[in-house]
């Protein structure tokens, strides 16, 4: 199953379906159709030749952008990428990813392209009147504290107003607030054991419908699989006497953050964990 996802415009993060005679112009008859003055009435077109997509320009004055380069016709990949008209556009070959993988690229490149943006620290900068001075950062902000509890105390705060000042629904300030005050505990308590001279890292993105949180910690990270794994096999009562017994993370809090959470994926290591909240409940 081969799908597209818009990458940009309001619309970033809808996926769609694609098959023989999918189209994308400003026409009546176009499967995404759009109005802008870069669009021709059909601006490219995807056909089905031997079981294999291809797409190409649709009309003369109608130019299409495939991984960087102007094309006439190319044969779809995984992961290319499309710019048609205003619209920039991802390929998804779901055959050849899981979908717990993909879930892992998307937001890794979600990350990555927002990371390049100042990193402050919490314990010099006044984040409450940055944010005020500076809107943007209401939507991608990165900053540090040190791991120790007042300044975690005060960084869950911060992050509540951000969250609150978005007017969601209050099961959905819960959740996002009740994932981040866990994880970041978890950095501090276990990441860290404690240590205050080590520091944790935040990522904040607002990602139109859903929000992010990215929590980074400077210890050597965990077995995260078989946790999460024993997580979602056994209890969360069980699962937390046993991690307790072994010395290691308990499942309760765990336990929360996969039922509240639409998507938690970390680092190979266990080190760097990133979930995601949606801002309506379905």
């Amino acid at each position: 199953m081969i799908k597209l996802e818009v990458l940009n415009t309001a619309a970033k993060g809808k996926q769609f379906l694609l098959k023989h005679g999918f189209s994308v112009g400003s026409g009546e008859g176009c499967t995404v159709r759009a109005q802008h003055a870069s669009l021709q009435p059909v601006h490219a077109r995807f056909v089905d030749e031997q079981g294999r997509l291809s797409v190409e320009v649709g009309a003369k004055e109608a130019h299409l952008t495939v991984n960087g380069k102007d094309v006439m016709r190319h044969q779809l990949r995984h992961r290319d990428e499309l710019i048609i008209g205003p619209l920039r556009l991802r390929v998804i070959d779901e055959s050849q990813v899981s979908h717990a993988a993909l879930k892992l690229d998307m937001l890794l490149e979600e990350a990555e392209n927002d990371q390049g943006g100042e990193v402050f620290d919490f314990a010099k900068e006044d984040l409450f009147y940055l944010v005020q001075k500076d809107p943007g950062l209401k939507r991608a902000l990165n900053f540090t504290i040190p791991s120790k509890d007042r300044f975690i105390d005060q960084a869950q705060v911060f992050l509540a107003r951000l969250v609150k000042g978005l007017n969601l629904e209050e099961p959905q300030v819960d959740s996002f607030m009740t994932c981040t005050k866990e994880l970041i505990l978890n950095a501090h308590r276990h990441g860290h054991k404690y240590d205050e001279t080590k520091r944790i890292a935040l990522r904040w993105r607002d990602l139109g419908d859903k929000i992010q949180l990215t929590i980074e910690d400077q210890g050597p990270g965990f077995d995260h699989r078989t946790v999460l794994g024993g997580v979602n096999e056994k209890d969360a009562a069980s699962a937390a006497r046993e991690r307790y017994l072994a010395g290691g993370f308990g499942g309760l809090g765990f336990k929360l953050i996969t039922k509240m959470a639409e998507t938690l994926v970390y680092n190979d290591c266990g080190n760097v964990v990133t979930f995601t909240v949606r801002k309506k409940t379905e």
